[in-house]
């Protein structure tokens, strides 16, 4: 007896057709770290440092790098991760463009702004803005200490 055929289309001759998964692109995961349409700001966030690189050697070397963009006020380390507060604006965002993803001990830097500000620069703004007020006579005028010459 010879083996049964597969079934096969009715008599019209014409097969339906597969239908074929839509072609999609992967989907990338993105944290809101990896947008670079933050707001530029002065302090920097880098990202993916090299852990068995010693604290101080670390800093001196972000300082090193970093410097050559701007002047540096406050780099801020921990684990893996670094704040970079430049005197402005232009630096930091010239600095984000030149080095983002250079090798850095053996890791590509990930930078990006800052989603917070820092500590310093709010200090800062609200001194600005005691003074402000004492120009205008609204704040208490405190006699700040002074040495007198002999």
């Amino acid at each position: 007896m010879p083996p049964r055929s597969k079934r096969t289309a009715p008599s019209g001759g014409k097969q339906p057709k597969l239908k074929q998964p839509p072609q999609q692109q992967p989907k990338i995961k993105r944290t809101k770290l990896d947008q670079t349409n933050l707001e530029p700001s002065q302090t920097l966030y880098i990202k993916n440092l090299n852990d068995k690189i010693n604290h101080r050697q670390l800093k001196h070397n972000l300082y090193l790098l970093f410097s050559t963009y701007g002047d540096i006020i406050q780099i801020r380390l921990a684990k893996g991760h670094a704040h970079i507060l430049f005197a402005n604006v232009s630096s930091a965002s010239l600095a984000l463009r030149s080095l983002q993803q250079e090798e850095f001990f053996d890791k590509p830097l990930m930078i990006n702004y800052s989603t917070n500000e820092s500590k310093l620069i709010t200090k800062l703004k609200g001194e600005t803005k005691t003074e402000d007020k004492s120009e205008n006579g609204d704040g208490d005028e405190e006699e700040l200490p002074h040495y007198e010459e002999d």
